[in-house]
């Protein structure tokens, strides 16, 4: 009886492997996210194309030389010593 009863429980076990390979587990919310994410990138793309509106790379170049201003000046502030003003 104990016999049958260990098959018994090993077909079960083997049946439910078998249907837990079926299920799809490729989807979920971040794949969703993702998907709908560049989708809605697609959509900008499309209208910036349809304006004609880009960046060119001289802008780009612009931009990185602003930005390597406003860096080296934050880097001055933390430099420098605090200013504490007094009442006269």
């Amino acid at each position: 009886m104990t016999k049958f009863r260990n098959i018994a429980i090993i077909a079960v076990l083997l049946c439910a492997l078998v249907i837990s390979g079926c299920t799809d587990k490729g989807t979920t919310e971040d794949d969703i996210q993702i998907a709908e994410e560049e989708q809605n990138l697609s959509v900008a793309d499309e209208a910036l194309n349809e304006e004609m509106v880009g960046i060119t790379d001289t802008e780009i170049q612009d931009l990185e030389a602003e930005l390597a201003e406003l860096e080296a000046l934050i880097n001055e502030m933390e430099l420098e010593e605090e200013i504490v003003v007094e009442e006269i």
